[in-house]
């Protein structure tokens, strides 16, 4: 019979691709990874990982059992899920890959209200691009996900969005932040800095400016939203983020959205996805109805607060 903790430690190093890495995580000595790895290769017959300066790899056969490991791990936790559902999601776990944009204040505060209600429910939040929300998702690394803009992957599907647009965002005192009409023409030759391009608004932004011929004057390209929300501050450049990922600047008055029309940004949404093949928890799925009845209120209260940012 499998060893449930080998079958543990083996699919932690299978994420990792670390017998340390997933040490630290496990909070055990690597040597009792290696010890247990060494008796599921004895019970499989085959070698599953190979060792090398920088970490491990799988082999083919390593591979094919990490793959069988998640569906059975996903079961286990379904099988948990329901079982504290009967004692009324007293006990549970949430997991969610997500975009930064909507991590701040919008993800934290539904958590927190989430858990005022069922507070021994907890959650693990992974803050990542929109390919690798994805690729959590695939990979059974979480049980739900939210992404920007559009997608398309055989194993993943919309079960929520919300309307949020692709805003050009600029401090005050920029010479276009005086309430005037603007097409992304006018913006052509005006300093900018983007997410860089893990990230959809990346090559969002680049398409609409190929349509006129042009890229744009990148002065700064980083992976977190916050960085690039400072930086254009503190330059007075432009960002072009969706209101949510920039909300408690604009709301305080550090930036506000520019009155720019853009079909290419109009019809943009943030996505809550899940798998197809997935059944999930009844934590993960009383959390997902909460959140997207915060979702259907969002649309509204974006209106009208962008009517008041705008100079209109």
């Amino acid at each position: 019979m499998l060893n449930f903790t080998a079958c543990k430690y083996f699919l932690e190093v299978a994420r990792l691709l670390s017998i340390r890495a997933a040490a630290d995580r496990l909070h055990v000595a690597p040597s009792a990874i290696s010890r247990q790895i060494s008796k599921l290769e004895h019970e499989f017959d085959v070698q599953l990982l190979v060792r090398h300066s920088n970490g491990v790899r799988l082999t083919a056969s390593g591979e094919l059992l990490a793959k069988h490991m998640t569906v059975v791990f996903d079961r286990i936790d379904i099988a948990k899920g329901e079982i504290s559902d009967l004692k009324g999601l007293k006990t549970g776990r949430v997991e969610i890959a997500t975009i930064e944009g909507i991590s701040r204040p919008f993800l934290s505060e539904n958590i927190d209200r989430f858990r005022q209600k069922y507070p021994s429910i907890e959650f693990r939040v992974r803050i990542r691009g929109r390919e690798r929300v994805l690729e959590a998702l695939e990979q059974h690394l979480c049980q739900i996900g939210f992404i920007y803009d559009n997608f398309s992957h055989p194993s993943i599907e919309e079960v929520g969005k919300w309307r949020q647009p692709l805003l050009a965002f600029a401090r005050p005192d920029h010479p276009f932040a005086d309430g005037r009409h603007l097409t992304l023409e006018d913006l052509l030759p005006v300093r900018c800095v983007l997410p860089d391009d893990s990230f959809g608004i990346h090559h969002l932004v680049k398409r609409a400016y190929a349509k006129l011929g042009a890229t744009p004057t990148t002065t700064l390209v980083a992976d977190q939203f916050h960085f690039l929300i400072d930086h254009a501050i503190r330059t007075n450049a432009i960002i072009y983020l969706p209101l949510q990922a920039a909300l408690t600047e604009a709301q305080t008055g550090q930036i506000v959205p520019l009155n720019l029309e853009c079909r290419d940004f109009e019809h943009r949404y943030i996505f809550a996805i899940v798998r197809r093949d997935q059944q999930l928890s009844p934590a993960a799925a009383e959390f997902l109805k909460f959140v997207l009845l915060q979702f259907s209120k969002g649309e509204k209260s974006d209106a009208e607060l962008l009517a008041k940012l705008r100079k209109l």
